[in-house]
């Protein structure tokens, strides 16, 4: 039991924290506004988010989204598009409005409820170059103390456009399926594995001292009533393994513009990340040497850290401003050419027999919860899914 829950928890941790950024930041600075964009030339929607930190236990800080009068994007011909808001602190451009153009500079203007406004400076779309190819080596690691752990190492050849002053950087992410049990979820109250209670997204209710499908729980009577077609909502997921770290270079570390054999990434093999196959995608991406000295000192203090659990020490650079004032301001708008490729993995590509977890009563297989469990999970398949 212990090592079956250590397992899944562990797991939930690791992918809980692949796409969040902590920043020790001086307490002066607590009220600075965070300000995180980008557009390119894959269509839209473009996403910026805006939101303020929030000291917790001393310089530790979180962002917590803000609600803005208006966000506008605009280019240097003319064109520009005020976003909409999709939640607190989230705006997005129409699907087919405006679009990202290799060579035009971009920049953002946000206007606060209280008359402040803050913008950032142009960031010019620079050419890309090209994903040459993408591919995986199979690893294994024996720990001193600890069962053998497999996984993939994701490696990236590229090269950049003929040109003296190249700024690129590297995103891997990945994708996989995970299917869990909700109907045998547990509460607190019954030794020593907990009281049955299966979630109502499960489809599962108990009728009759037995547990049954396709019946549905009202929770304030306690009554279970038979519903055709009821189908579980929260056993089938995708997941998405975000960057641990971002991965920059330029010309200053290749002077022919090619990038071989670059470590991009790496997989976990593992009951959950392998229930059935899991989607490896790498994007390559422009960027202005205002973006690539943004994007740099993350790299060079995730580094410095040694972990990623660590917080990040000092502030790091941005492109935004306050008109007019001196409010603090972090983050970045930047704009990108984007080239990107995908590949998948499955068991057939491997030789390791993963065994399923032993749960606390002894079934065997995944555990007892939603899927949505899972940080950065979704019920709806990729639109882009193979």
């Amino acid at each position: 039991m212990k090592n079956s829950l250590f397992l899944f928890f562990s797991i939930l941790f690791m992918a809980s924290c692949l796409d969040r950024l902590y920043i020790d930041i001086p307490n002066e600075y607590s009220l600075d506004l965070i300000v995180d964009g980008q557009i390119t030339d894959e269509p839209g929607p473009y996403t910026v988010k805006v939101s303020k930190t929030i000291v917790i236990d001393g310089p530790q800080v979180v962002g917590s989204g803000v609600s803005v009068k208006n966000v506008v994007l605009s280019d240097n011909v003319g064109n520009s598009e005020v976003l909409i808001q999709k939640e607190v602190g989230v705006y997005q451009t129409k699907p087919d409005g405006i679009r990202g153009v290799i060579g035009r500079e971009y920049a953002i203007r946000i206007e606060m409820p209280d008359g402040r406004i803050f913008e950032s400076s142009p960031d010019r779309m620079n050419p890309v170059g090209e994903l040459d190819n993408i591919y995986y080596e199979f690893e294994s690691i024996q720990p001193l103390d600890a069962p053998t752990k497999y996984g993939y190492r994701i490696y990236a050849d590229a090269h950049s456009v003929p040109n003296d002053d190249y700024y690129l950087r590297w995103q891997f992410s990945g994708t996989y399926i995970v299917e869990t049990k909700p109907q045998y979820n547990t509460v607190s109250g019954c030794a020593p594995c907990g009281c049955p209670s299966p979630l109502p997204c499960s489809g599962y209710a108990f009728v009759d001292g037995e547990l049954k499908l396709g019946w549905k729980l009202d929770i304030p009577t306690q009554q279970a009533t038979f519903v055709l077609g009821l189908k579980c909502e929260c056993c089938r997921c995708w997941v998405t393994q975000n960057e641990e770290k971002p991965k920059v270079k330029g010309n200053q570390i290749s002077s022919n513009g090619q990038f071989k054999r670059m470590e991009v990434g790496y997989v976990p093999i593992n009951f959950y990340t392998f229930f059935e196959k899991y989607r490896v995608e790498v994007k390559q991406m422009s960027l202005s040497k205002a973006a690539y000295d943004f994007w740099g000192s993350v790299q060079s203090q995730q580094e410095a850290t040694g972990s990623l659990f660590q917080p990040i020490i000092g502030k790091i650079s941005t492109n935004l401003f306050e008109i007019n004032g001196a409010s603090g301001v972090q983050g970045i708008f930047y704009a990108s050419a984007v080239k990107k490729k995908q590949l998948y993995l499955d068991k057939r590509t491997h030789k390791v027999d993963i065994p399923e977890p032993v749960n606390c009563d002894g079934r065997i297989g995944a555990a007892g919860v939603s899927c949505l469990t899972f940080p950065n999970s979704t019920t709806q398949q990729p639109e882009d899914w193979n």
